[in-house]
């Protein structure tokens, strides 16, 4: 477990009057497995229980997961037991206002504080499923960026304040969150990150929605843009997506025909990422949608699709040939169209009856001419 102490509690919930949280474990425990885990990924939840475990965790502040001299892990910590705290009490809530015994139930009361009513407890329950969440997506965007930072290759782009202890602690959190479901990249899509969604389509920049779309996300993009624009196309674009870079080429180029080349590779992966966005608006249940605008969304999508596939048509020249031939929007050039001289024309006879005894002389020549029998 990574939460064991009243004083860690404190930092979330400043005004509890909790003594000890053996009534709590089973809840807490819960919590970590249920809701954090999955986020963390096994091997890194299991890396960060060990550190808590063997390590004397600076306590939360005001600035202290931003803090610079904290241990990345402490950082992670801190994060992580803030989605915890939040997430159990969402659960413990409603155990807490009745008291079970052998003859049935009962409502455990206090002289010091007053009897709180139902109203009261669902706004609390509310209130901690709603900064639990937020929490969440604190902790996966903190992860973002630091996997972000590790995969800069430019000494002099990274931070100097890190020192080679830390970038070791970093590295190894980015590398076990990699195995996590979690994680923020989603290798072969056209929309990678929930930063790229929101460009898009507003999911209140949270992580959390935007991995919980991503079954909508591939299943319209293998099941209908793909047959729609042709495989090899659609994963030429993807590796356009993912790199930045025009595929097949070992160098850079600045000609003309290579910059026209990138700007409509540019154009089209934004019609298929708003085709992506609008189609799953009109599909995912994640986002709470009227029947009005789902059904806007869905007129939308077929509009982007069919404008998408007019512009791969109009600039299937942009493309290699052996990817554009397997699209079946391509379309074959017209064509060169043979010239053949035409036929002189006969000369015409100004005297028909010269021109009627040369037609019978000569038809005598003719394989299929049968000399007429006399009496």
């Amino acid at each position: 477990m990574i939460f064991t102490t009243t004083e860690e509690l404190r930092f979330y919930f400043p005004t509890h009057a909790i003594d000890t949280l053996d009534p709590f474990v089973g809840v807490i425990d819960n919590s970590e497995h249920d809701f954090l885990q999955e986020k963390l990924g096994t091997p890194l939840y299991n890396a960060l229980c060990d550190w808590y475990e063997q390590n004397d965790p600076v306590g939360s502040g005001s600035s202290a997961i931003d803090a610079k001299d904290l241990p990345y892990y402490n950082r992670l910590l801190l994060l992580s037991q803030r989605c915890v705290a939040y997430d159990a009490f969402s659960r413990a809530i409603e155990f807490g206002i009745v008291s079970p015994n052998n003859g049935g139930i009962n409502v455990p009361t206090s002289d010091d504080y007053g009897k709180v009513d139902l109203a009261a407890v669902e706004k609390f329950r509310q209130r901690c499923i709603t900064e639990a969440h937020a929490a969440v997506n604190r902790l996966l965007q903190t992860l973002e960026d630091w996997c972000k930072e590790a995969a800069a290759t430019d000494n002099d782009s990274a931070d100097s304040s890190v020192t080679g202890d830390s970038v070791a602690e970093r590295d190894e959190i980015v590398t076990l969150w990699r195995q996590s479901r979690y994680f923020y990249l989603a290798a072969g899509m056209l929309i990678p990150s929930a930063r790229v969604l929101q460009e898009y389509l507003n999911i209140y920049d949270s992580r959390e929605k935007f991995i919980q779309m991503l079954p909508d996300l591939r299943f319209l993009q293998e099941e209908i843009l793909t047959p729609a624009i042709g495989e090899n196309l659609c994963a030429y674009l993807v590796e356009f997506a993912t790199t930045g870079k025009i595929p097949n080429t070992e160098e850079e180029t600045d000609t003309a025909e290579a910059n026209s080349q990138l700007s409509t590779l540019n154009s089209l992966l934004k019609k298929a990422r708003k085709y992506l966005a609008a189609a799953v608006e009109n599909r995912t249940l994640v986002l709470k949608t009227d029947k009005l605008r789902r059904q806007q969304a869905h007129d939308e999508a077929v509009r982007l699709l069919a404008s998408l596939q007019q512009y791969i048509a109009d600039h299937q020249d942009a493309f290699p040939e052996d990817i554009i031939k397997t699209s079946p929007l391509y379309t074959p050039p017209p064509a060169a169209i043979e010239t053949t001289p035409e036929p002189k024309p006969s000369p015409v006879c100004s005297d028909p009856a010269a021109a009627q005894g040369e037609y019978r002389n000569n038809r005598r020549g003719s394989t299929i001419f049968v000399t007429p029998m006399l009496d």
